[in-house]
């Protein structure tokens, strides 16, 4: 059977593709997908994998009780406006002269404290990475630097969208790690989600240099991506999501309700490691 007619058999209701050019750039819906999956994905012939339910309802819903008692905080806001309210550091809000600033470590241990005393015994973050060594059938843990683990599993809620950006490790922070990457993923799994509004879309379209005469901001302007291939990703309530965050991408502003995921990064290594941050 012929792999892209297949896979379009699976792409679900609240999954729309917009000017479908590329027949390969499909979301791929699946309750238990595997290494494949995720391979076609760093090869690019995959937008995203979506796994339907992968947390309950019930434990979306007792992580959002016990995060209301959480202190967020944002990104930094001179690098990412509007405000993006968070649990937990981003690499990216540390970065300073080829390296990670001291102050990372220090909220990095006291979210994992947190974290813990949140969740107790019971963690959905350690049944997502389960999970996902299930899928990958190899090494997965977190990417390090200068042998210290970074961060892994921050939670993130977004209200007025996000404007269309790229990630790439590699190229915004070359030599950071101590990993060499040759793909990289973005990871979401949805524990609250808005009546309205929220959707992830993502182009197929990576950064080039001529984009950044569009540059505004963080981000870019859309019309840098116009004319590519896109899905747009509604996601339900215990569903996760992976995507390649090389990719132009960007996140619809909520209309109604709250957008709350817990999220992190995947890298493929040269080793055929996965390695994780946030």
């Amino acid at each position: 059977m012929n792999t892209a007619l297949h896979d379009a058999t699976l792409v679900a209701e609240n999954t729309e593709v917009i000017q479908h050019i590329d027949p390969l750039f499909d979301v791929l819906v699946r309750e238990a997908p595997d290494r494949s999956d995720l391979v076609r994905l760093a090869a690019g012939t995959l937008a995203a994998v979506r796994i339907p339910h992968h947390l309950s309802a019930d434990r979306c819903a007792a992580l959002m009780n016990a995060l209301d008692g959480a202190e967020f905080d944002t990104y930094d806001e001179r690098r990412i406006f509007p405000p993006v309210t968070k649990f937990g550091p981003a690499v990216f809000d540390y970065y300073l002269d080829d390296t990670i600033r001291a102050e990372y470590w220090e909220h990095a241990e006291q979210s994992r404290s947190t974290w813990k005393r949140i969740v107790g015994e019971d963690d959905p973050l350690e049944t997502l990475v389960d999970e996902l060594r299930r899928i990958w059938q190899g090494p997965v843990e977190p990417a390090t630097v200068g042998g210290r683990e970074l961060f892994v599993g921050m939670v993130r809620e977004l209200t007025g969208g996000a404007r269309m950006h790229f990630d790439e490790l590699m190229r915004e922070f070359p030599g950071v790690i101590d990993q060499e990457l040759v793909a990289q993923f973005g990871f979401n799994c949805y524990i609250s989600v808005p009546e309205e509004g929220g959707e992830l879309v993502v182009y197929r379209r990576r950064w080039k240099p001529s984009d950044d005469q569009e540059r505004i901001g963080y981000g870019w302007s859309e019309k840098v991506a116009a004319n590519e291939p896109r899905v747009l990703v509604k996601p339900t309530t215990g569903d996760s999501v992976w995507f390649d965050s090389r990719n132009y991408h960007a996140i619809n502003p909520n209309a109604t309700g709250r957008r709350l995921s817990l999220a992190f990064f995947c890298g493929v290594t040269t080793e055929n490691k996965l390695v994780l941050w946030s």
